[in-house]
Parts: C-alpha cells; sequence; structure tokens
C-alpha cells in the first residue's frame, strides 16, 4: 500500500463522486477507479458501496477513512519537518579554525559576508589539520583555515597569505633588548613545537629550520590541540622558545617578547581548504568573500608606493614653489 492509494481513496469517499475526485486529483476517473479497486484488493475488503447513481461509504470505509487522514497528515507533517530542517542547516557554516588563524582576515571576511549574507549562523571549531580533514570527510565543518601544504583526497585548498614568522622569547632573556635576532643566537635554547599531527608539513619545515640553526631536539607536546595561551605561558616562564605567527603580539602575554628575524625570514603558508565540488551556495557566497578580502589585503601596501610614484612625477617648478613657500613660513 502506497500514500498515494491513500490520497486517491481520500479523495473519492469526501468527494462521493470518481469524477470529481478525479478532477481534484488532476488524473483520469478510470485510472483512478482502478487505483481504488486496487487498493481493496490488497486490504481484502471492501471499502466504497457504489451504484449507478452514487457512491456511499462502507462501514470498513468509514473507519478507513479516519486512519487514512491521520496517516496522510503525518506524512505532509514529516515531509514539512524535513524541508524546514534542511532550510535551516542551508544557512549554517561551520569553520574548522587552529590556534594560529588569522582572524583579522577572517574577521573581514566575515564581516562582509554577514552584509551579503545575513541570518546565516555562524560556528566555529578548534581543530587540528588532519581533524579538519576528518570533519570536512563527514560534513561537520564547510570549511577549515590550515597550515599549507595540506592534500586530501576530495578537498580543495586555496592560499590566504604568506606569513613570516617572528621569535617569541622570555622578557628577560638576554637577547630580548635586540630589535633582531639571527636564530643561530639562540642554539643553546630549548624550542617548542605543535604536535606534529597539527600539521606535519609545518612541523617538519620548522623542525628543518632549527636544526640547521644548531638546535637540539624540541621540547614535544603530546596529546590533543595544546593552546596558545599554554607555549606563551611556557615562554614566559623562561622554559622555551619558539617561533610564531606575528599575530600573536595582539594576545599582548605578559613575560614574552617578540622578535624579528634577521636574514632572509622564515616564512610558512596558510590556507583555506573545503570540499571539492561543494553545491553549498552558502560556502559559494563566503569563498568569494573571503578571496575579496586577500585581494584588497595585498593592495593596500602599494597605495603609499603609488602616492610616491605621483608625487615623483610632478613639475620641478611646483616642488621648487613649495620647498620657497616653506622657507617663507619659517
Amino acid at each position: 500500500m502506497e500514500l498515494r492509494h491513500l490520497r486517491y481513496f481520500v479523495a473519492v469517499a469526501e468527494e462521493l463522486h470518481f469524477g470529481h475526485a478525479a478532477t481534484r486529483l488532476h488524473t483520469s476517473q478510470p485510472s483512478l477507479s482502478q487505483q481504488v479497486r486496487n487498493l481493496e484488493r490488497e486490504l481484502k475488503v471492501q471499502l466504497l458501496i457504489r451504484t449507478k447513481r452514487r457512491v456511499e461509504l462502507a462501514p470498513a470505509g468509514q473507519r478507513f477513512l479516519e486512519e487514512a487522514r491521520g496517516i496522510l497528515a503525518a506524512a505532509d507533517r514529516a515531509v514539512s519537518l524535513a524541508r524546514e530542517t534542511a532550510r535551516e542547516e542551508s544557512r549554517k557554516l561551520a569553520i574548522g579554525i587552529y590556534p594560529e588563524t588569522d582572524w583579522r582576515l577572517l574577521g573581514r571576511a566575515l564581516r562582509l559576508f554577514a552584509e551579503r549574507v545575513p541570518s546565516v549562523e555562524i560556528s566555529f571549531e578548534n581543530l587540528t589539520a588532519e581533524a579538519q580533514v576528518e570533519a570536512l570527510h563527514e560534513g561537520r565543518i564547510d570549511l577549515g583555515f590550515v597550515t599549507l601544504p595540506l592534500e586530501a583526497e576530495g578537498l580543495m585548498s586555496e592560499p590566504t597569505g604568506r606569513v613570516r614568522l617572528m621569535v617569541a622569547l622570555p622578557e628577560k632573556h638576554p637577547m630580548a633588548g635586540k630589535t633582531t635576532l639571527r636564530l643561530a643566537q639562540l642554539s643553546k635554547e630549548a624550542y617548542t613545537l605543535w604536535p606534529r599531527h597539527f600539521s606535519p608539513a609545518s612541523h617538519d619545515q620548522l623542525l628543518g629550520v632549527f636544526r640547521r640553526a644548531g638546535f637540539g631536539p624540541p621540547i614535544t607536546m603530546e596529546g590533543g590541540l595544546p593552546s596558545t595561551h599554554t607555549v606563551l605561558g611556557m615562554i614566559a616562564a623562561g622554559l622555551t622558545i619558539a617561533l610564531v605567527d606575528p599575530s600573536l603580539r595582539q594576545m599582548a602575554a605578559p613575560g614574552v617578547v617578540f622578535r624579528a628575524l634577521a636574514g632572509q625570514g622564515i616564512f610558512t603558508e596558510t590556507g583555506v581548504i573545503y570540499r571539492r565540488n561543494d553545491p553549498s551556495p552558502i560556502l559559494a557566497s563566503f569563498l568569494h568573500e573571503l578571496r575579496a578580502t586577500i585581494r584588497r589585503r595585498k593592495a593596500a601596501p602599494a597605495a603609499p608606493q603609488a602616492e610616491r610614484k605621483k608625487a615623483a612625477r610632478r613639475p620641478k617648478t611646483t616642488r621648487v614653489l613649495h620647498r620657497a613657500a616653506g622657507r617663507r613660513r619659517s
């Protein structure tokens, strides 16, 4: 027995006329009559009393009508709830983050996104890169921010920025007074790396950097995702140093100073990962705003340089007059 059989029977029972019921259901009268007979044969019960002049409900048909209406109402309610849930789910965006997420970039992109696509519920989940890949495959998050490179089946990645790392060291360290340092100057110090499962590529890169600078093995941090506050606390206590994202300076951790590294510098690349061919329009809208934010960020430093070039192209007489005017004011 299918729901359509119940709908056919209910229509005939309420109209008590096969022609009217067929019009209501947008089907032919012979087809409707045959479907109702099929239902009666399946139930082995006569539901309708048919005469040449009229159609009446049999006693069994009267009882069956009450139950059929209830079943159809419950089915309609289930469909409505499913669609409502789907609509609610489509208005959510779950984002995977990690301790060194660039919140300035993410915050600007989210503000633009909220203006373009209002009433979307944003949620964050603090996960390692490995856990973000798993969460994307399971559908628990829609995208994640990680350190690149990262490759995983079924996922896409896009770079979001290139970060020049700084060294974080105790405020009372003998080298803390210098504005720039060479990493080799700190080679006698203990150093800390995020666990390898947090970001294998980044871990291996930084481990190689420290070893080439003459350092020994790092302080290992096992378990899940360590807190940034934990690492900064260890540095403040004089237990370790670390190479960190400059954005951590915003945390203003007491007892910790951040110093630039001399030379060409040490860089890491950050990125965003998401499911390949994900049809979500919400995700597509957010990625559009994120890319626009990245383009504006890249273009911003060029403005002062453009102004300098514009000034350099001004006629010499104009610049002379400006200098002359300055002497007269003095």
